[in-house]
This record gives structure tokens, sequence and C-alpha cells, in this order.
């Protein structure tokens, strides 16, 4: 199965870490359930100079780029506001 680096940038205003604190649990019950599907690879919260969550790191495991498109639209931080922009890149993770 091809896959896939997600690159996610949150919004930068100054609601954006409470709304991404507000639909957390949400998110991560999600990649719980992605996880055992092999859907969500491994990932994790990228962070800014002060150690505060800015985005996020994601590597998927999915068919094409347009179901990865629809995956992501389906996630709650899209659907929560919390990512403003997300870049998708093919991936493989190395056999080490």
């Amino acid at each position: 199965m091809p896959q896939f680096l997600i690159l996610a940038t949150d919004y930068k205003d100054e609601q954006a870490l409470t709304r991404r604190l507000q639909v957390r649990e949400v998110h991560l019950a999600r990649m719980r359930t992605e996880k055992e599907k092999a859907v969500f690879i491994f990932g994790g919260a990228r962070l800014n100079a002060s150690g505060n969550m800015c985005g996020s790191m994601l590597v998927i495991a999915l068919p094409d780029i347009s179901t990865v498109e629809q995956w992501i639209e389906e996630d709650p931080y899209i659907k929560g506001k919390v990512w403003e922009s997300v870049e998708i890149l093919p991936f493989k993770t190395a056999a080490v």
C-alpha cells in the first residue's frame, strides 16, 4: 500500500491552540481506529519554539492521493478549524 507523509500547520490566531485542545481527544480516538485498520502508521504534534503544539505530522497508508485528501477532510482537526494548511507527500518508511 502506498504511504504518504502529511505535514499540517495549525491556524495562528489566538484561539488556535484552544480549538486544538477541544477536539484533540476525538482526533486521537480516530487515529487509534485508523491504526487498527493499518492506515495510520505513526505521527504526532509539531511543536513551536515555545514547546506548544502548532501542527501535525502523520504517515499513513492509503491507495492514492485522492483517497488521502478525502481521509484528511474527515479529520476532526479539519472540521474543528485546527489545521489551516496540509501538505501531502509520497513517502516510504525505512525497513530497519
